[in-house]
């Protein structure tokens, strides 16, 4: 979507940190900001979609998992600057803690990349801190969905 770079206003948008026995689900990210980088499945709430109708699609179009949500976790800014200092990316993103309902996972793209991955070892090419900041935040919701088969 173009509309997405230099916009008029801040786009919404949902990200899941979604739950399995193996860990959370993280996904490479195909479009920037953070293109190529792990990230949590999420994104754009479509016009006439709830945001809980957009975790369960987004997350199932990235991943191939389908989830349940559980709790809502936070709201943050993700503002983007280009060099000349105009926004180039600006997301209001709510973001929510889901148990997986699946397992099975597949990436969007032919070039993506899906995986489980615990919250103590999450991979070191994530797109921001402010992620691992983020599942951290719930880690011990983490770990008792993770055990809760």
């Amino acid at each position: 979507m173009n509309d997405r770079r230099y916009p008029k206003h801040p786009i919404p948008g949902v990200g899941a940190i979604v739950v399995g026995p193996k860990g959370v689900l993280l996904a490479t990210r195909d479009k920037d900001p953070g293109k190529g980088l792990w990230s949590i499945p999420g994104g754009g709430v479509e016009l006439g979609e709830t945001q809980e109708t957009s975790i369960i699609r987004e997350v199932e179009e990235e991943t191939g998992v389908q989830c349940e949500i559980v709790d809502f976790v936070s709201t943050a800014d993700l503002v983007t600057r280009d060099t000349s200092g105009q926004v180039e990316f600006h997301f209001l993103l709510n973001h929510y803690l889901a148990r997986a309902l699946t397992e099975r996972t597949r990436p969007e793209t032919e070039d993506g990349e899906v995986g489980w991955f615990h919250p103590d070892t999450l991979p070191i090419d994530m797109a921001d801190q402010r992620i691992v900041d983020l599942i951290l935040s719930v880690r011990l919701k983490i770990l008792d969905l993770m055990n809760e088969r």
